[in-house]
């Protein structure tokens, strides 16, 4: 049986059923494009075999096929008794502009990224346990690392596409991705309020949206060598060490082209050497922000004997720190002004719009996304560039040619324009409209309240340790913690990073098979939370419980899910042998 009990026979219809309405569209010309989609949804990896998968799906899966093979599909698909009909030139036209996006929502959901969306053959998950479509049966707190979006986000999704493909219909391909990608542009500015500040590029991901700014500063000091002021990359992102240095961060790029892993990007500048900043103490404990922000200070003094320093502030790591603050960020910015940039990674997306605008009003990009805090599926990000000085750009620059696989080049500056991560966005702008409706205090009010259970929780069992992570003086809500890191001990031994992913990977998937029968249903349990990230430089690592959005906007404590993953972690513990955990038994895609 296919994903959800869903047999690929009636995938075919329910597509045949909204294609057959569209206006411009022949019920010849909606019958083959249905089946394209049936055929790309009965190829999902991890999807069971499905006897109502018609033969002559499979031929409609990859690109345009030839004008035979889509005869042929067409004289098949016609019901036994009905007269044969021919496909006219139209027909022809009107399937070649929607073969890219009459494709399964779930599909182009894990389209449009590098390989870390793709989706594994035996789980349907991707890199991150995650899938494109619901997953009910996961207690997820995971939204720091990644989530398998919502009913209600999928449901804007698959809005989008049929949107998507209706606006094809009227138009053009180009002209309907243009407007769709515009429109999410404009729906981000006006939710972060910067409208009047700012001009939104989309990316495929957060290290993505690193690489893009890179190359807009590059543009605009077309010469200068660039030296990268980088925060703790483990609080960041493995990827955009790189990214900020102008090499490829990954084995492929967005635009789904090969790409040389840590090679250097056709036309952006190199700079001397990448310059670190540690945000925690070899124990893992927090830095003081007097010393962060000193090391900063010697840092772009050294780095402007160079040539320009790009520093790249973070304010929401992977656990939650900022740093350095707004008030060293403004100072470096009048000290070196002409010499220095600032870059603000708001990537988590656990700020507040009024924090983001006044970043902006300092004339520092900010880079977002929708797939930490507000849940969407993982590779959807955008650069909030100020808009003075975008435009200036685009009339005087020009965007690095080795760009070309993660922006567009054409008619200026802007993002690769994908059906996928319009999909994403749309999915993450849902949540987000939902989240808006609560006012700073509410939602203030919620985190704490989520908070106290979360640490309520913690604090039963010896075994794990919440590692501190102040947050900032805030009016808003985001001055109040929404992720969570605690290391573990088993044994008497606190886990480093290995040990942490076994166990990790076992919260997120069904092990009742390797333990006694009473703890089965327990063990079962599908809990996901954040990725194990590492604390310091003395092995100690931790996981994470995050927050999202839409835990927040659901207005509970979410303390019975929360109970849930606590109970599993202990039970995992307990069944430790000191050499591994319980062996896990790899979660079917209907999970």
């Amino acid at each position: 049986m296919a994903r959800g009990g869903q047999p690929v026979a009636t995938r075919y219809q329910s597509e045949l059923a909204w294609l057959a309405d569209l206006p411009r569209l022949s019920l010849r010309a909606a019958s083959v494009l249905a089946a394209r989609a049936a055929g790309c949804f009965a190829a999902l990896p991890g999807m069971e075999k499905d006897s109502s998968v018609h033969p002559v799906f499979g031929s409609l899966i990859g690109q345009t096929p030839e004008s035979v093979i889509i005869a042929a599909a067409c004289h098949a698909l016609t019901p036994t008794g009905q007269a044969q009909t021919t496909l006219t030139d139209h027909d022809a036209a009107s399937i070649e502009a929607l073969w890219p996006v009459v494709v399964p929502t779930e599909c182009l959901l894990a389209s449009g990224g590098d390989e870390r969306l793709l989706l594994d053959t035996q789980t349907g998950l991707n890199r991150y346990g995650c899938a494109p479509w619901p997953r009910p049966g996961v207690v997820s707190f995971g939204s720091c690392t990644a989530s398998s979006l919502s009913a209600p986000a999928f449901a804007a999704a698959e809005a989008a596409r049929r949107q998507l493909v209706a606006e094809t219909l009227r138009t053009a391909p180009s002209v309907a991705l243009a407007q769709a990608s515009d429109d999410i542009a404009t729906a981000l500015l006006n939710y972060y309020n910067v409208a009047d500040l700012a001009e939104a590029v989309l990316a495929a991901s957060g290290t993505d949206a690193a690489l893009v700014v890179t190359g807009l500063l590059a543009a605009e000091h077309t010469g200068d060598t660039l030296t990268s002021v980088l925060m703790s990359p483990s609080e960041t992102g493995s990827g955009v060490p790189d990214a900020v240095q102008g090499r490829h961060f990954a084995a492929s790029a967005a635009a789904g082209c090969k790409v040389g892993k840590g090679q250097p990007i056709e036309g952006l500048p190199l700079g001397p050497h990448l310059i670190t900043i540690s945000l925690r103490q070899p124990c893992g404990a927090p830095r003081a922000p007097a010393d962060i922000a000193a090391e900063c200070t010697a840092a772009i003094h050294a780095g402007v004997a160079h040539g320009r320093v790009v520093l790249h502030a973070i304010d929401g790591s992977k656990t939650g720190l900022t740093a350095p603050d707004r008030e060293t960020c403004q100072r470096l910015a009048e000290t070196y002004a002409g010499k220095l940039d600032i870059v603000v990674d708001a990537c988590q997306a656990r700020v507040e719009p009024a924090l983001v605008r006044w970043y902006l009003s300092q004339g520092f990009p900010v880079l977002v996304t929708g797939s930490k805090f507000f849940a969407a599926p993982g590779f959807c990000g955008a650069v909030l560039f100020p808009r003075a000085r975008l435009q200036r750009i685009a009339k005087h620059g020009r965007l690095p040619a080795g760009l070309a696989p993660y922006a567009r080049l054409e008619g200026g500056f802007g993002s690769r324009r994908c059906p996928g991560l319009i999909l994403r966005w749309r999915a993450a702008l849902h949540e987000m409209s939902a989240f808006g409706m609560l006012d700073d205090g509410e939602v203030g009010l919620r985190l704490r309240r989520i908070g106290s259970s979360v640490v309520k929780l913690l604090e039963t069992d010896k075994r794990l340790a919440l590692m501190d992570a102040p947050r900032r003086e805030t009016s808003g809500w985001s001055g109040n913690r929404s992720v969570f890191t605690f290391a573990v001990r088993s044994r008497g031994e606190w886990l480093n990073a290995t040990g942490l992913r076994a166990l990790y990977a076992a919260l997120s998937t069904d092990v009742s098979a390797w333990l006694p029968f009473d703890q089965q249903r327990q063990a079962a349990r599908l809990c996901q939370v954040g990725q194990p990230v590492e604390l310091g430089s003395a092995g100690k690592a931790g996981l994470r419980i995050a927050i999202s959005a839409a835990q927040v906007a659901d207005g509970s404590d979410q303390r019975d899910g929360l109970i849930v993953v606590m109970d599993k972690l202990r039970l995992l513990l307990d069944a430790y042998t000191g050499t591994e955990w319980p062996k896990a038994t790899p979660a079917r895609p209907n999970a």
